[in-house]
């Protein structure tokens, strides 16, 4: 029989296994009995171990997914703001297969008719592909192949023919091109020309200043014969004007002898005059 200690507890429930840890003695909640096993094999804890690193990858990989969300989610707003651009390309969000559907508008624009490959591709391999027809005899066929042929000749006779004309269409624009270097030619010639008589214009100008200076240098004598001849004539003019003052003079003199002469002549005969009278 168990002994009872004090406080009403039997050393058969001291158990081993809880003693000395937490919780062990009060019932925690944070106390919970676990059965370890002792002995683990190696494989087993590999298999531990595996599992938690799939844990972990599956965990990465949420991530990475809910990243892809984002990025596409992100991708999609960026793709509505550049559709809201005037202007802008659908080529720089669209995803390659809606490019690729407006290859094919394009090439179906210049009549080109696209073989619905599907339909042929899912026909059986054991049966006949009745989307093809009832075909054609091999005579057909050789018929056809000549005809494509003769028509592929003709295409190259097209061909070269317009190789020719781009040949042609090269060498008349090469000779536009020395056509237009000989009127550039022509041109500075002319240019040339202009500059030779704007040469001559200087030149006829300067001989023009150069007569001109000569008239006025020849002017310029003249007066000077001029100025000498009136020098000249100076001292002629003072005789002749001093001669004409001596005449004057002389002219004067004599009047003045005149004048006398008749005082004198006027005073004897008052003198006769009073003899006459004084001798009565």
């Amino acid at each position: 029989m168990a002994r009872t200690t004090k406080g009403g507890m039997t050393g058969a429930d001291l158990k081993k296994s809880n003693r000395g840890r937490k919780g062990g003695m009060t019932g925690s909640k944070h106390f919970e009995t676990q059965d370890v096993e002792t002995s683990t094999s190696p494989l087993e804890a590999v298999a531990g171990v595996a599992n938690k690193v799939g844990e972990a990858v599956q965990n990465v990989a949420s991530g990475v997914q809910a990243v892809g969300h984002g990025v596409r989610a992100a991708a999609n707003g960026a793709k509505a703001i550049r559709q809201t651009f005037k202007g802008g390309s659908s080529l720089v969000t669209d995803e390659h297969t809606q490019v690729l559907d407006q290859a094919r508008g394009i090439a179906t624009s210049y009549g080109v008719e696209l073989t619905d490959i599907k339909t042929h591709m899912s026909a059986s391999n054991d049966e006949v592909d009745d989307s093809l027809g009832d075909g054609i005899s091999a005579k057909e066929a050789n018929e056809k192949k000549l005809k494509i042929q003769r028509q592929n000749n003709l295409l190259d006779v097209r061909l070269d023919r317009v190789k020719q004309k781009r040949k042609i269409a090269t060498l008349h624009k090469e000779e536009l091109s020395l056509v237009g270097d000989l009127v550039d030619v022509g041109t500075t010639g002319v240019n040339v020309a202009t500059k030779m008589v704007n040469y001559q214009i200087a030149v006829t100008d300067f001989q023009t200043t150069q007569s001109k200076l000569e008239e006025h240098e020849e002017l310029l004598i003249q007066q000077q014969i001029r100025t000498q001849g009136t020098i000249n004539l100076t001292t002629g003019i003072q005789t002749e004007w001093d001669l004409k003052l001596e005449k004057q003079d002389r002219s004067n003199e004599r009047l003045q002898l005149e004048i006398e002469g008749a005082a004198k002549q006027n005073e004897q005969k008052r003198l006769e005059i009073d003899a006459i009278l004084l001798s009565d």
